[in-house]
Formats: structure tokens, sequence, C-alpha cells
């Protein structure tokens, strides 16, 4: 009978055991050995064991349960829906994070997940064998040279880092049972960005029926397809969080068909279609040698053509959902619309004044002949009184005249009344019409609003410098409408104090100089009055506010309507 230990070992399957004890292990038994004791101690030491309360491990593991029971529905209605699921989950996930603090956690997140897959890599080189015989098998020493790194196009493979692999990460981390430790991270993060948001909008109330919240989360969702906002997303987290993601599938149902996109996403994927087209390149330039493309390199040249094919794929469909849901008219027809309809709405005022005016016309007659019909009656009355004193014929005679006379008043009163009823119905038509026709040019933004106070255009070609504020892009988003490049734009902190010759130097090449003064007061007492020239413009805000830096522009660059001519 041969041993276990001469056994050989078969291709593709893990090693024989080579001992007793291993089968024992395999099989699950305990392992056998010498006892400590005898059969009774081990009883006696096996019952004198307490076991720990239910109730604490209960109480310490409620979070983890619930957070467990979340990432298995999230894992659920992947298997159930696929692909279209993981790209939902990807993008709401995009929406709802952002700032610094979780930039940082998906850089570590995408860091983390580039050395596992360098691991990976590592890991699927094949072995080096020793020579094949009984016996203990000696292990071999790794090479000196380590193979060279994979170049594509000539230069070191790179791992994507745009915003479609940033959506794949958190889409995996969601649905995938091995990065649950991440997905509990990734959970303190949205609550974290959820209490932050909150701060910033309108008190937000979670109802506590499952009715209330249900009607609450379809009010959200209405608003998400009129306008993609991260704050309807975090309430709509919220609710879907406090009913324990029960309506999941009807919010992912119902949102699959306009897409959950970040409001800036055109950046983005402006990043990440140059992105693809270097590794486009790479590629191009991989083939054209005479010996690309070779076995070593296959796995990279297949990531580069997935991010490709993601990239474009994802441009595509974006630019057909904008071009589908945005209106293809063209200026000149726009402008044309506008002159025919404000023709026609003139006109039509000018109709229903009209139209008010014999309706005006009309109450006054209709009052004249009621007034007069009441007269005739009186004389009717008085006519009657004095029959008993008169000539029967002659009586009966101007009876009928006035008989006569009053049915022709009456008829005139109907048609009168008749054609009162008509002028007031074809004026409720006007009106009606009036109110859709301005309600088309409301939603065609042709009426202006006169309470908007726009900069739009004022410092066009102009380059701009602040001095102090709470940060850069508190006035960018103004500056931008006022028509100032991001390139003209610069900010410097007031805190610090610079040289009077970095004062002249940053002043010198901008048109507009901007001073806050609660926060860089000494640059405009001692050193930006010297620096600024006559062909410069130096404008000095007391407050941090945008509102401050626009109200300055207008009064400094808006230029006086034109007097009318009379």
């Amino acid at each position: 009978m041969k041993k276990l230990t001469d056994l050989p070992d078969l291709p593709g399957l893990p090693p024989l055991p080579k001992d007793l004890r291993d089968l024992d292990r395999l099989a699950g038994l305990p392992p056998t050995g010498p006892r400590s004791g005898s059969l009774i101690d081990d009883v006696a030491r096996s019952l004198s064991r307490k076991a720990p309360p239910a109730a604490t491990a209960a109480t310490a593991t409620s979070e983890d349960d619930r957070a467990w029971r979340a990432h298995k529905l999230f894992a659920d209605l992947h298997e159930k829906h696929g692909r279209a699921f993981r790209l939902f989950v990807g993008d709401l996930l995009d929406v709802l994070l952002g700032g610094p603090m979780q930039t940082r956690f998906l850089s570590d997140l995408m860091d983390e997940r580039v050395r596992r897959l360098t691991r990976a890599a590592a890991a699927a080189e094949p072995p080096s064998e020793g020579k094949e015989g009984k016996g203990t098998k000696v292990a071999v020493a790794p090479k000196a040279a380590t193979p060279p790194p994979i170049q594509i196009g000539g230069e070191p493979r790179f791992h994507s880092r745009s915003f479609l692999k940033r959506k794949a990460i958190l889409a995996s981390v969601f649905l995938d049972s091995e990065e649950y430790p991440s997905f509990l991270k990734l959970l303190k993060q949205i609550s974290t960005v959820c209490r932050e948001e909150l701060k910033s909008q309108d008190p937000f109330f979670i109802p506590a029926t499952r009715s209330d919240q249900q009607a609450a989360l379809r009010l959200v969702v209405d608003e998400l397809k009129n306008e993609m906002t991260q704050g309807g997303l975090v309430r709509a987290w919220l609710l879907l969080e406090a009913g324990e993601f029960q309506d999941l599938d009807w919010v992912f149902n119902e949102t699959r068909a306009f897409g959950l996109v970040r409001p800036t996403f055109y950046d983005d994927l402006d990043k990440a279609y140059r992105e693809a087209k270097k590794m486009l390149k790479l590629l191009v330039a991989e083939f054209s040698e005479p010996g690309g493309g070779g076995p070593d390199k296959r796995e990279a040249i297949a990531d580069y053509l997935q991010d490709i094919l993601e990239v474009f794929t994802h441009h595509h469909f974006v630019l057909k959902h904008f071009n589908q849901t945005r209106p293809s008219v063209s200026r000149a027809e726009f402008e044309s619309h506008k002159r025919d309809w404000q023709a026609r709405l003139d006109t039509l005022r000018t109709e229903a004044q009209s139209l008010r005016d014999a309706i005006r016309q009309t109450t006054v007659e209709r009052d004249q002949a009621l007034a007069e019909a009441r007269a005739l009656r009186q004389e009717a009355q008085e006519l009657r009184q004095k029959l008993h004193k008169l000539d029967p014929v002659e009586v009966q005679k101007q009876m009928q005249a006035m008989e006569s006379r009053m049915n022709q008043a009456l008829r005139e009163r109907d048609a009168m009344v008749e054609e009162d009823t008509e002028l007031r119905t074809n004026l409720r038509h006007l009106d009606t019409e009036n109110q859709r026709l301005t309600q088309m040019l409301r939603d065609l933004k042709a009426i202006p609003d006169e309470m908007a106070k726009s900069v739009e255009g004022l410092l066009n070609g102009k380059r701009v410098v602040v001095f102090g504020g709470v940060g850069r892009d508190h006035y960018r988003a103004v500056l931008e409408e006022a028509g100032v490049r991001d390139a003209d734009y610069e900010w410097y902190e007031g805190y610090h104090t610079i040289s009077q010759a970095r004062t002249a130097e940053i002043v010198g090449r901008c048109d507009v100089i901007v001073v806050v003064t609660s926060y860089a007061g000494h640059l405009h007492t001692w050193q930006t009055r010297n620096a600024v020239g006559p062909h410069q413009t130096l404008l000095l805000i007391h407050s941090s506010g945008a509102g401050s830096l626009r109200q300055q522009i207008l009064e400094k660059f808006k230029k006086a309507p034109a007097p009318t001519g009379g």
C-alpha cells in the first residue's frame, strides 16, 4: 500500500495531503493529539464557560445589519436589472458626492483599485517550477532582472482616471460583496454630504408615515425630471434611506428615462474624451510599428480599447440625449416667431380693447333700454287706469299701439342682451388666447425680466484681479457672466502682506482691480492706490459677497440707456 507522500499531485488541483492530520483538518474534525486532562475536566471546563449576552451583541451590530441589508438590496437589484442598474448607481453616487473630502476619498479608492490590479497581474504570472521528482521541492530564487514595464505607443501604461472610471468604482463598491468595508465608508461619506447639503437649503423634514414618505419621494422625482440638482438627490436619498430603500426599484424605473447626470458633466466628459483620444493615438502608434501589439501587451491594449469604447459610447448617448431634450430652433427662426407673436399679441390687445369699449357702450345702451322699458310699463299702467274713463274702442286702439311699442322695445332689448352675451363670449376667448400666447413667450424667455441685474458682457476682453475675499470660486460666476475668461482672472488672499513691487506687478497686468477691504485693507491703503494707473479701474468692496461685486460692476461699466426722442 502506497503512502500519502508517495502519491503524485494532479495538475490543476490543490496538492494532496501528506499526513492523516491533514485529512482530519479537511473533513472538519478536531485534530487528534494528547489530551491535557481527563474527560471529566474537559466537560467541567466547557460548562464553566459563560456565553456572552445576546442583547449587547445585537445592539452593537444593529447598524451593521441595516447597512448589510441595504447592500444586499442593491446587489439583488443589480442581479435583476444588470448593467442598467450599475450605471444608475454610478450616476447617482457621482451626483451625490462632491467636494474636496469626497474627491480625496474617491482618489484613495482609485489608487487602491490600481494597486489591486497591479498585484493581480503580478500574481497571474506563472511561478517557476523546479525539476520533477520525489522529495521536498526547493524554492527557486527569483530572476535578477525584473521584466520591463509595459509600454503602449512608446509611453508607459497608465490606468484611466476619468469620471466614467469613478462611476464604475463607486458602483462596484455598492454592488460587490467583497467591497463591503469600502461600502460602509462610502455610506458615512454620503451621510456627511447629506448633512452639509441640508444646512445650505430650506429645512427638510422626513415624514413619519410610509405613505407620506412615498408622496414626498414622488414630488422629488418630479422635480428631478425638470432639473437635476444635488439637493434634490440628497432629499431622494434621505427618503429612500428612511424607507430602507424599499422604493429604490421604483425610483430606478422612473429615472432611467432621463438619466442622472451632474449639471457640470460637460467638463468631465471633455476631459475623458481627450484622455480616450490620447489612448487611441497611442494604440495607433503601437500598431504602426512592425512588431507592435505583442501578447504581453494584450491585456493593456484590451483595457485601453474598453476605456475608449466606454467614453465614446457615453459621449454619443449623452449628446443624443441633450440634442433630443433641447429645441433645435435657429436664432433667425426664433426671432421671426418672436416678432410674429409680438405683432399678433399687439393686434389681440387692440381688438380686446375695442371689444371692451363696445361692451361698455352696449352696457350703457342696455341700461337706457331698461330705463325706457320701465317708463313704458309705467305709462301702460297709467293708460290702463284711464281705460275706464275713455271710449272702449279708442282705448283698445291706444292700448294695442302701446303694446306694439312695448313689444318692439322688448325685442330690441332681447337683441341687445344676445349681442352683449356674444361679445362677452368673444372677449373670454380672446382673453384665453392672450394668456396662452403670453405664457408661450414666458416659456421661451422672450419677455425680459425687468428685475434682473445682468452684468453680461460688461467686462469683455478685460483682465481682473481680486485681492481678499473668501475664495477664487466665490466671484468666478459673476465674472464669467460679465465676459471675463478664466485665464484673465486672478485671486489673491488678503491675510498675508505682499511687497509693493509684487502688488505693482500684479496690478500692472490687469484692467480691473477689486479690493475686498474687510480682508485686504492694507493693500488699498498703502500699496494698491500707488499702483493703479489712469487706464485702470479700482473697485472697493467692503463685504465679501458676490452681490457687492455685481453692484460695483453695474455702477462702473453699465452704460445708461440712450434717451428716446419725442
